[in-house]
């Protein structure tokens, strides 16, 4: 560049200098001296309007990536805070739906039962005016299956009806209540005790279409045999159950299908969706230290985690071949086979359990000699399958309601009468965590010890979470109170620790309040072992109020069985 510019520069001024305002002709030297000093100016010049313009370039590149880095934040920015915006609309649509829902649940539960408010007084008056009547006329019924009126038939039958309409979680509380003759009249527990078989059935066709999507259209040339005119077993809360016949190449059998109802995972949705709005509400907006320590939204989710399980019917085979496994030793006790192959989450083949088989509520209504015989000799099975279930297999079935129970009468070979419990229904199944079951456990040796303190010591201490030890005197008032609710059910062995002197159920619920109280913390699955214990107990009770709790559990307790 320097060249080019002396090159260039050299004509105009080759001949020619002024000095003093004067032009003179300049010597070789003088003109190329004078040429150089102009073109190395000209040179620097050109040089530094370069380097000039070079780093005006490159602050207008700097300037433009700076504009672009700051349009592309402000646009990132925009639309971040667009997204905020559409999920904040979103969470206002939510709260909106479910507060909608929320109301329109509530409604639908109060015009359900409203009926009731007169039924119920309605048929109370009947009821006890046809009974003063036939007081009057000599007549007594002891049978208190007919001995009801009119009034109360259609009473009763609206709320069976009621709580089915309203969907399996009312079914569910219905169930329960019916195995509670401790807590309710036995009327009141007969009549409730319809739901464990005799919920609504579904159509033909809803079962055909679950069976072709479960096995294809072919299913029936496959060897599953089902037709409209089957049996219908019984209808759950969650299914139905079916007689067919299942064919192979050498043999065909008798098999019992099950068809979950339509729309039944919807439903238990819904209800949990309630539930769980319900429960989030009360723990937020009601500001209580007691509120609080319950942990409703826990709760629910524990709850909610256990009623999807029974609306995947794979999941009860799976606990059907565990069961199968953890008794195959106890000829007295049987849980049904799932037929490979024959398995989905709809559909579950499994073996019939054979037409002799009657439902353990049929000896509860036999109050003959004969009856509370039978009794006896099923409390015993009853109880003691429950407490291996509990003590020795950590796997208990958790919605054992007289309806899915039944009983077998086979003949030995001296001809004596031999009683098989069969349980149905294995999709509910609880597990309890090892330290929660070395304090399930020792519960009931301080029972037997009177030695509630030291159980309760150790619950602290192998608790995950407690804040006994930060309160004055925590451990010392836990360990006391669990030592109160032990007295009070040991004092009780005067009268011997049998079902009908002593609630089992009732020890365990007082010693899950005392944690609530002190904050010590216990698996959740706890609660379910609680429930499971109380719905049992009750059914045991109701066999034989008589059964020695504690003599029969020993066994367990002590790691010989």
């Amino acid at each position: 560049m320097l060249c080019s510019t002396f090159i260039r520069l050299r004509p105009l001024h080759s001949s020619f200098v002024r000095l003093n305002g004067r032009r003179w002709r300049g010597t070789p030297i003088i003109r190329y001296r004078h040429s150089l000093l102009l073109g190395t100016v000209a040179a620097g010049t050109l040089f530094l309007t370069h380097s000039s313009n070079s780093q005006q370039c490159c602050n207008c590149e700097s300037k433009t990536q700076e504009q672009l880095g700051y349009n592309e934040n402000r646009l990132m920015t925009i639309r971040i805070h667009h997204t905020n915006n559409k999920k904040e609309q979103t969470r206002w649509l939510q709260r909106l739906r479910h507060a909608a829902f929320v109301i329109w649940r509530g409604i639908e539960i109060v015009v359900m039962f409203s009926p009731l408010v007169v039924l119920a007084p309605a048929a109370a008056i009947v009821s006890y005016a046809d009974s003063s009547w036939k007081r009057l006329l000599g007549h007594t019924n002891h049978n208190l299956q007919h001995n009801s009126s009119f009034a109360s038939n259609i009473a009763w039958s609206y709320t069976l009806f009621s709580l089915q309409y309203l969907g399996p979680a009312f079914v569910k509380l219905g169930q329960w209540a019916a195995t509670r003759r401790d807590l309710f009249p036995v009327s009141f527990c007969i009549r409730l005790s319809e739901l464990h078989s005799s919920t609504q059935p579904h159509a033909f066709a809803h079962t055909q279409k679950t069976l072709v999507e479960a096995f294809g259209e072919n299913y029936e040339s496959r060897g599953l045999v089902l037709k409209e005119s089957d049996i219908i077993l019984g209808s759950g809360s969650a299914a139905q159950v079916y007689k067919a016949t299942l064919k192979s190449a050498t043999n065909e059998k008798p098999v019992a299908v099950k068809v979950l109802h339509p729309s039944i995972g919807l439903k238990v949705e819904r209800d949990l969706s309630l539930m769980q709005y319900i429960a989030n509400f009360i723990d937020t907006c009601i500001p209580l230290q007691s509120v609080k320590m319950l942990s409703l939204p826990r709760a629910v989710t524990n709850f909610a985690d256990i009623m999807r399980r029974q609306v995947d019917l794979r999941v009860e085979r799976d606990n059907l071949e565990s069961f199968r496994d953890n008794f195959k030793s106890s000829p007295s006790v049987y849980f049904p086979e799932p037929q490979r192959h024959w398995v989905s989450e709809q559909v579950l083949v499994e073996d019939y359990i054979g037409d002799g088989a009657r439902p353990i509520s049929h000896y509860l209504e036999d109050d003959s000699v004969n009856g509370l015989k039978e009794r006896r000799a099923l409390a015993g099975t009853f109880v003691r399958s429950a407490l291996k279930m509990v003590f020795t297999d950590n796997f208990v079935h958790s919605d054992l309601h007289p309806g899915n129970v039944f009983v077998r009468e086979e003949k030995s070979e001296q001809n004596e009468t031999k009683y098989v419990i069969t349980f149905l229904d294995a999709g509910i199944a609880t597990t309890l965590q090892p330290n929660d079951r070395k304090n399930l456990r020792d519960l009931f040796k301080a029972v037997v010890f009177n030695d509630g303190y030291t159980a309760g010591t150790l619950m602290i201490e192998r608790a995950r979470f407690e804040r006994c030890s930060s309160i004055p005197g925590g451990k010392e008032k836990f360990a006391s109170g669990v030592q109160d609710v032990i007295s009070e059910f040991h004092d009780k062995r005067k009268q011997g620790l049998t079902l009908g002197a002593v609630s089992i159920g009732a020890l365990l619920a007082k010693v899950l309040d005392l944690c609530r109280v002190y904050h010590v913390e216990i698996d959740p699955a706890m609660s379910s072992i609680v429930i499971s214990m109380m719905v049992l107990e009750g059914l045991g009770r109701s066999l034989d109020p008589d059964l020695n709790l504690i003599k029969t559990a020993m066994p367990f307790l002590v790691g010989k069985v």
